[in-house]
């Protein structure tokens, strides 16, 4: 697939929250850089990083008059988003984290898809190498063909009813799978107008997640992957969890929980993050933490309360298949290096 002139000067916006990202940014912002797709607006927002990576954002930006730098004092990692986001002048938006990398016809290939099929998103599959060996695969894959794309004609429907891996597997349902994160993914700016992630909470994506998948009527998911997702054990995701963690997630759940009730959608996926309460539980620790765990499994048994019994049964069943597949995910990907 080659870059045609319908998209060759379509400018899209690149945002990359920048934290503490040591000797990892470099080579994330050079596979940006390197996107075959050239018009890019690439946004560093440095979140007041005390490690030298604002300023290799700011050294990088004065060789590459495509980077824009923004520096804020540490607000988290939405705030940085969001940062991106009011910055951001491109007419098609994408995130990427600032130690993964891009292969580089990632944009072109979705920008290409959404144009050609008048979608709102267009989406591709990732990988997930250890850090040691990440550019050597992505290397290895630079010149796979392209694969099939599929059309979703039900985006919030599909986000909350396919995300078993076994239920992907057996449906043959892969393509109609998109990921909680923003990253591999390629928007409509216009999506974004009314949309910004909540500020100094976890799971900011999830929160925001049905607010947009609600907005599009159709969205090209590539069987590409061209996105490379590289955990490290440091990451927050990895690290020992406080009980206003799993609060966030249970509470960005919750907000999609309603909204795909009141959508008409079973919300299966939604579930799941509810169920977070169990681990919210055990990692009581103060008068405060238990305050705030009482307060949350009210909010859950007043949500689940609005299931039908047809729902809760499907909801459950999806619930216990994700607990196995999460059990061995955590043996396996989180072990990488």
């Amino acid at each position: 697939m080659t870059e045609t002139p319908r998209t060759g000067d379509r400018l899209v916006s690149v945002i990359v929250p920048v934290y503490n990202a040591g000797s990892f940014l470099e080579r994330t912002i050079s596979s940006i850089q390197k996107q075959t797709h050239r018009e890019l607006e690439i946004i560093l927002v440095d979140d007041g990083s005390t490690d030298g990576s604002g300023e290799l954002c700011d050294s990088l930006a004065e060789k590459d008059s495509r980077i824009i730098v923004v520096h804020q004092r540490n607000s988290g990692i939405a705030a940085a988003q969001n940062a991106g986001l009011e910055r951001a002048h491109g007419e098609f938006i994408t995130f990427c984290d600032n130690d993964d990398l891009m292969a580089p016809r990632l944009v072109q290939r979705l920008l290409s898809a959404l144009i050609e099929n008048a979608a709102d998103m267009s989406c591709c599959r990732w990988r997930n190498p250890g850090a040691s060996t990440a550019e050597a695969e992505m290397h290895a894959h630079a010149d796979d063909p392209p694969g099939p794309t599929l059309i979703i004609d039900d985006p919030a429907q599909a986000y909350q009813r396919v995300f078993s891996l076994a239920h992907r597997r057996l449906a043959a349902a892969e393509l109609r799978y998109f990921s909680e994160a923003n990253w591999g993914k390629l928007y409509r700016a216009s999506l974004w107008r009314s949309v910004r992630f909540p500020e100094g909470r976890y799971a900011q994506d999830v929160a925001v997640s049905l607010d947009l998948y609600l907005q599009m009527r159709r969205v090209a998911s590539l069987a590409d992957a061209l996105y490379y997702w590289i955990q490290r054990p440091q990451s927050v995701s990895h690290r020992t969890k406080q009980t206003q963690y799993f609060r966030d997630i249970v509470r960005a759940h919750g907000r999609v929980f309603e909204l795909s009730l009141q959508a008409g959608i079973v919300p299966a996926r939604a579930y799941g993050g509810l169920m977070t309460l169990r681990l919210e539980r055990r990692s009581v620790r103060t008068a405060e933490d238990e305050r705030l765990f009482e307060d949350d499994a009210r909010y859950v048994k007043s949500l689940l309360r609005r299931l039908t019994l047809r729902q809760r049964i499907l909801c459950s069943a999806f619930f216990s298949l994700r607990r196995v597949e999460t059990a061995v995910y955590r043996l396996t990907i989180h072990r990488r290096q």
